[in-house]
């Protein structure tokens, strides 16, 4: 598929005509989906497709199309030409852009991830194993996604990272169920058991009679996928440049030193370590490693192109919503054997849902416990609790009241397939906070 991209780059670029610059973005996959249902296959399917943006630039005004491609050259080919003509027309009505921002400068790159994945069917039979007799609803997506870039300066750059991504649940009745995933790019039948284990001994803990809790502030444990919830809603432009600048990010009492954090909370864009591809939609190579908060301070902001020539800075190769990508907070102290024990009596949670701001200033957001909330006393784990609804700033989990985190993280990937596999990931620890407020 690279070869066909670069194919179809050089005759994209060469198209232009005196003053132009072109660039493109190709992006696509080859993906097997898998959705079970009472641990039964219900519906399997593969996917292949591939896209191409064109992007024509001249007198700092820009235009762009985006095609779907056949994969028969001379189909495509065709249709490349047909588009840089229409673009060339919708060009010349086009304002000009006074933050149009994209490289000229040539770095070309190629990342080329060797597939480790087994075959499709050798992770169902596992996951068929594993599920056993009980009542597992989930989704299996595998296989291969490819991104590339090229650009009239002679740029190309390839980026190929096959992976596998399993989301799914365990259900005892009605809405009592344990929720769970495991993704990577390398599938482990071993670590994948573990995690079936852990999963089946929780749901027998789901079919005790759950407590009701009172409103108040408790001491929580709140498992790496439930913390990711948090880091989603806050990527919401919380670390973007335009959003601080703009004082819409709920981090500018953190970015503007009014609030500081527990010294222990550092947190990284770290792109070298991640899914996505190590270059921007512009053409820019991404650092391997952008500290966002460094021991509880401000560090950096994700910079989009756009934004670095609106405010006068370096871009980082952020995209266009300056959203993380990458996601990582770096491990603690705690060892996963001694989570209950520290936690002592409490909370713990597993997974939040129906995440938003409650108060953007304060970093507060609103959300719901779901899937495998537990009440533990004295290090043990007593009951499910019902559904409690919480409101609390993540300056103060992640502030005053942090009490630590996990040695061991965890890798997470979106499930997110809208229009594509997102290649978008997060690698975070557990956490244990102090007085986390459930309001009803």
């Amino acid at each position: 598929m690279k070869k066909y991209f670069y194919k179809l780059a050089d005759h994209t670029v060469a198209l232009a005509e005196n003053g132009e610059f072109i660039y493109l973005n190709f992006s696509g996959e080859q993906s097997d989906f898998i959705r079970f249902n009472h641990a039964k296959i219900r519906q399997n399917g593969n996917v292949a497709q591939y896209y191409l943006s064109i992007s024509l630039i001249h007198d700092q005004k820009q235009t762009s199309s985006y095609l779907t491609l056949t994969l028969n050259e001379e189909q495509d080919i065709k249709t490349i030409d047909e588009t840089v003509k229409k673009l060339r027309d919708t060009i010349k009505e086009v304002d000009k852009d006074p933050y149009l921002l994209y490289s000229t400068n040539v770095e070309s790159t190629e990342t080329e991830e060797e597939n480790h994945l087994p075959d499709t069917a050798e992770i169902v039979e596992d996951i068929m194993k594993e599920a056993g007799g009980n009542d597992l609803v989930g989704i299996l997506s595998t296989g291969n996604i490819v991104s590339g870039f090229a650009n009239s300066a002679g740029q190309k750059n390839w980026f190929e990272k096959p992976s596998f991504n399993f989301d799914w649940s365990i259900y005892h009745t009605t809405d009592k169920a344990v929720k769970a995933g495991y993704a990577g790019y390398y599938w482990n039948s071993d670590e994948f058991s573990k995690k079936m284990d852990k999963v089946k001994a929780e749901l027998e803990i789901m079919k005790r009679d759950a407590l009701t809790i009172k409103p108040g502030k408790y001491r929580v444990y709140l498992a790496p996928a439930a913390l990711e919830s948090f880091m989603s809603v806050l990527g919401w432009g919380g670390f973007g440049l335009k959003s601080q600048k703009t004082k819409n990010s709920a981090l500018v009492k953190l970015v503007e030193n009014e609030v500081k954090l527990h010294e222990g909370i550092t947190i990284l864009e770290h792109c070298k370590d991640g899914g996505s591809p190590n270059f921007s939609s512009k053409g820019f190579i991404k650092p391997h490693c952008t500290a966002l908060i460094e021991n509880g301070k401000h560090k950096g902001s994700l910079i989009s192109p756009r934004s670095a020539k609106e405010y006068c800075v370096e871009q980082n190769g952020a995209n266009s919503m300056e959203s993380p990508e990458a996601l990582e907070m770096c491990s603690g102290t705690i060892e996963s054997s001694d989570i209950l024990k520290e936690l002592g009596t409490g909370i713990y949670l597993n997974h939040v849902h129906y995440l938003n701001y409650s108060e953007r200033v304060s970093c507060r957001m609103t959300g719901m416990s779901r899937f495998a909330a537990f009440y533990v006393e004295n290090g043990e784990i007593i009951a499910p609790i019902n559904v409690m609804r919480f409101d609390e700033s993540l300056f103060r989990m992640l502030g005053e009241n942090f009490v630590g985190a996990t040695v061991e993280r965890e890798r997470m990937m979106s499930t997110n397939t809208y229009g594509g596999r997102q290649t978008d990931t997060t690698l975070l620890p557990g956490i244990i906070v102090n007085d986390f407020s459930f309001t009803l």
